[in-house]
């Protein structure tokens, strides 16, 4: 006698959790990349207005980043960085940080040397409206949209 599947009440019940359960993993999932953070901020172009309580940049400059795909650029007055950044879960990592070459002013060649520790130590990014804010828990800059 041929042994026949048992479709009983409990065998739907758990087919209903298990579904329920992979759309709430979705959810969960799907408001994880829809983040508190504000808009990624790719292919904008940001300079400093507020570096509250932490590094003061040299008189007469700023701070400028341009996000282009997966890139950035910073300038703080003397030389380019450059390298590739991901901004995944509000954090900003950049890796293969790289730099121009120019001679400058000691006091514009240590604020490159800053921008890119600052750059390189992970901070936490915050966007809104045109507005973004780096924070890695020691230095706190904020930017405008260009």
């Amino acid at each position: 006698m041929p042994v026949r599947p048992v479709w009983g009440r409990s065998s739907v019940a758990d087919a209903r959790r298990a579904l329920l359960a992979l759309a709430c993993g979705v959810s969960v999932l799907a408001s994880g990349c829809t983040d508190s953070y504000g808009e990624l901020p790719a292919d904008k172009n940001y300079t400093s207005v507020d570096a509250d309580g932490s590094y003061t940049p040299v008189s007469g400059t700023t701070i400028r980043l341009e996000f282009a795909d997966d890139r950035i650029s910073a300038e703080a007055g003397c030389n380019r960085l450059f390298g590739t950044v991901d901004t995944s879960l509000g954090t900003l990592t950049v890796d293969s940080l790289g730099a121009t070459r120019m001679g400058c002013p000691a006091e514009l060649m240590e604020q490159d040397r800053w921008l890119s520790e600052f750059l390189s130590s992970k901070p936490k990014w915050s966007r809104e409206d045109d507005t973004m804010t780096l924070d890695n828990g020691r230095d706190r800059i904020v930017f405008t949209e260009c």
